[in-house]
């Protein structure tokens, strides 16, 4: 008979083939798709989705036998949270930072209004006020004399600290002397005259003339006093939106140049 032992014994086909079981096939490892174009982070930082992903990665393809550390896993569990943490920390500080972009912004665009609407109300009020002062007499720098055909008109004068008495000296339009008058009582400060309390004689012819004013004390020197240019306001007119008047008949002024508006 055929004796199998001998066959199966440790010197039979058992060792000379390898009869024992096979290992099972172990399953294919996953492998975590790329996230599509256009969605990484810029400069290849990572973001909460990103982070999470790979958590979750991980753990799919831990080896069962030698698992994951529960405090290793608990480590990453708490980075992660204080990563979702500063993020929203991030995103918090840049939604702030744009709010006081616009904010800016905002009152940026209400200053310019603001402005834009003063600039128009000052406007309407100097408009307003130019036309009130058409008749009346005006007072600007200067050193020019009306005469009417009346032979009315008047000086304005300012002789600082100085008093006694004045005297004035009268030019025509070609610079040529007409004459010296003199006045007494002179004040202190800014006043005015007419021409009638000078006593010239012949009087005047009507039309504009420029004149010098100066204050003496007895056989003092006589000393040189401020001058202005006074006359009636005849008429008002707009260049560029200014109001513009119109001083006796040839001079015009801004209504910004006015020093005084007398009845």
């Amino acid at each position: 008979m055929f004796d199998i032992s001998r066959v199966a014994g440790p010197s039979g086909l058992a060792a000379r083939f390898d009869l024992t079981t096979p290992a099972a096939p172990q399953a294919p490892v996953e492998a975590t798709p790329p996230p599509p174009a256009g969605t990484g982070k810029k400069n290849d930082a990572l973001g909460r989705n990103e982070f999470l992903q790979l958590l979750v990665a991980q753990m799919r393809n831990q080896d069962p036998l030698n698992p994951m550390n529960g405090q290793e896993m608990a480590a990453q569990l708490a980075q992660f949270s204080q990563v979702e943490q500063l993020i929203d920390i991030n995103e918090s500080l840049q939604t702030v930072a744009g709010s006081q972009v616009e904010l800016g912004a905002a009152i940026e665009d209400l200053s310019s209004i603001t402005l834009a609407q003063g600039d128009a109300m000052t406007k309407l009020l100097e408009q307003s006020m130019a036309i009130n002062t058409v008749g009346r007499t005006g007072v600007i720098d200067g050193n020019q004399v009306f005469v009417d055909r009346d032979g009315n008109g008047s000086i304005t004068v300012d002789t600082g600290e100085r008093e006694g008495t004045g005297r004035l000296t009268i030019t025509n339009d070609k610079g040529e002397t007409i004459g010296h008058h003199q006045i007494s009582n002179v004040g202190k400060g800014m006043q005015s005259f007419d021409l009638k309390d000078f006593g010239i004689t012949p009087a005047l012819k009507p039309g504009q003339y420029s004149y010098r004013f100066e204050t003496g004390t007895g056989e003092a020197t006589w000393l040189p006093a401020k001058t202005f240019t006074s006359g009636r306001i005849t008429g008002l007119r707009y260049e560029r939106g200014v109001p513009t008047l119109m001083l006796g008949d040839r001079i015009s002024v801004p209504f910004s140049s006015l020093l005084q508006i007398r009845s």
